[in-house]
Parts: structure tokens; C-alpha cells; sequence
């Protein structure tokens, strides 16, 4: 059981309209059709008369409601109670955002906002965890910032996008690089060993349509969901990948890799950087936070 589900039965119970409840809920009518059917399932008893409209509840709706809202109320304090003893000071900002972020493109990014961020305490989560659960975080003021790319896979739903502010952070190449000593011997090879992402990330759906347009004789050699993987792989001349150049300035300033097709620029896949906050009232540090990092932004533009 899905302790949404007691939301979703609460607001269906509370708004009659399977519509009006999913529109409340942030979810499309299908899928909270789908949870109210799991949590009778589970419950093994009818919960709503759907022959009437308004929808009303049964008697086993009626009789659950007291269990839920204890449930509820429970499931509330301790919430409440851990996301206080999460915030290690009035000073904490609680950030989610990509594995790759966390490891360069923030720690750099944080370097250039050094004055406007002064006394703040940062609690930095590189989350595995799908876009939707990020920004529902965000929401039950479990985070605070996540920082995604600009894309369709990784944006709000209409659902829910007016209850975000953003800003543009920066603006993202992922290209594909590899190392010296592998791309002089490609001239001996019909094929090229290509490290790529697995079916799951994001990445995957970025990188594919180029792959698949470019008509390069690519055999894929391994898949992971980690750029740093990628990286490591094709530094030790094991194939090529397509990386985000955030990821990979030092590996570039060194000569370790190096762009696998200069003179193909459509190969190139521009992605932006972008910043979320809920709307509404902040907490001061958050404020300073935001704001920060827009003082920092416009002087990098």
C-alpha cells in the first residue's frame, strides 16, 4: 500500500469527482483511477459508489475514513519532525539534483557565488530518484532547490508547473569525446566502440536521436546510468561517449579526451541548466540562496 493512496481516497471522498480529485492530486484522471482501484484491491473492499454522482462512499468508505485521517495525521508529525531535524540550522539549504551536478557543475558554480552565499549550510542530495519524486520534494518542503536540465523528460507537469520559479542557470553542451590513443587507431577499425547510457536515464533519450541520425558505424560496448562511468571508460581509451562538458574540463584541459568529431558540430547536443524553488514564502536562507544565485548568474551572462 501507497500511503498516497490515502490522500488520493481523502480528496475523492472530500471533492465527489474522479476530475476535480486528480486535478488536486497533480496526477492525470487515468492514474488516480488506477490508485483508488489499488487501495480497494488492497483493502479488498469497495470504498466508492460510482453510480452516483456526485461519487459517494460506501459503508466500508464511511467506516475507513477514521482510520485514514489517524494515519494521516501521523504520517504529518513525524514528517514534520524529521524534515526540522534534517535542517541542521535555520542556515540550511537543502538541494537535489543530478549525480554529475553534485560533482562539478555545483561545487564550481558555488565557488563563482562565494560572497552571496556567505553563512550558509548546504545539504546536497544526488538523487537517483525519478524527476517526479524531485520536485514532489520540493512541494512537501522535504528539498528546497533542484537543479535539472531544460528539458520535456525533466520538467514539471502541467500539472504542477505553476507552483515552481525558475531560472536559468547556464547553458549545457554534452558532446562526445575520447581518448588521443583510441581515435588514432579507429583508421584500423570498421566499427567504433561506443559507451553509451542505459535505457532508464535521461541522458539516454538525449544522446539517442543524434547517435541514430549520425550514421557512424557505432557498436555499443556497455551502457551504465552514470556519466562518471562513461568518463573513466572512455579516459582509458575503452570507447567513445557522449559526456556533459561540465563533467569532463579537466579530463579536456589535460588532453586525456579530447571532442571525437570537431568537424561535426551537429553532433552536439545543447541542453540549458535550469533552477526550481516552490513559490510562495521562503525561509530567509532560501531567499539568499535564490537570490545569490541570481546576482551570480547575471554577472556570468
Amino acid at each position: 500500500m501507497d500511503i498516497k493512496w490515502l490522500d488520493d481516497f481523502i480528496s475523492l471522498a472530500e471533492l465527489g469527482s474522479f476530475s476535480a480529485a486528480a486535478k488536486a492530486r497533480c496526477v492525470t484522471q487515468s492514474a488516480f483511477s488506477r490508485r483508488i482501484q489499488a487501495l480497494e484491491l488492497w483493502l479488498g473492499v469497495p470504498l466508492f459508489d460510482r453510480s452516483a454522482y456526485p461519487i459517494v462512499l460506501t459503508e466500508h468508505g464511511k467506516n475507513f475514513v477514521p482510520y485514514v485521517e489517524k494515519i494521516l495525521d501521523m504520517v504529518k508529525v513525524t514528517k514534520e519532525d524529521f524534515n526540522n531535524a534534517s535542517l541542521k540550522s535555520d542556515k540550511s539549504v537543502r538541494i537535489v539534483c543530478l549525480h554529475s551536478f553534485a560533482i562539478n557543475l555545483i561545487p564550481n558554480l558555488f565557488s563563482k557565488a562565494e560572497d552571496y552565499l556567505k553563512g550558509l549550510y548546504f545539504d546536497i542530495n544526488p538523487s537517483v530518484q525519478g524527476i517526479d519524486n524531485h520536485y514532489q520534494a520540493i512541494l512537501d518542503n522535504s528539498s528546497d532547490i533542484l537543479f535539472a536540465y531544460d528539458t520535456r523528460g525533466m520538467r514539471p507537469s502541467l500539472l504542477i508547473e505553476d507552483k515552481f520559479e525558475q531560472q536559468q542557470v547556464l547553458e549545457e553542451k554534452i558532446i562526445p569525446v575520447a581518448s588521443p590513443t583510441l581515435l588514432n587507431n579507429l583508421d584500423n577499425k570498421s566499427t567504433v566502440p561506443y559507451l553509451a547510457y542505459s535505457e532508464q536515464t535521461f541522458l539516454k533519450s538525449v544522446v539517442s536521436p543524434v547517435t541514430e541520425k549520425s550514421k557512424l558505424p557505432l557498436e555499443q560496448v556497455v551502457e551504465t546510468t552514470l556519466s562518471e562511468t562513461l568518463i573513466k571508460m572512455a579516459t582509458a581509451s575503452q570507447g567513445i561517449a557522449w559526456v556533459p562538458m561540465h563533467a569532463i574540463k579537466s579530463e579536456l584541459d589535460s588532453g586525456k579526451l579530447v571532442p571525437a568529431f570537431p568537424d561535426q558540430p551537429e553532433l552536439t547536443v545543447s541542453l540549458k541548466v535550469v533552477c526550481y524553488r516552490s513559490k510562495g514564502e521562503m525561509r530567509p536562507c532560501v531567499s539568499q540562496f535564490w537570490n545569490g544565485l541570481q546576482q551570480t548568474i547575471s554577472k556570468l551572462e
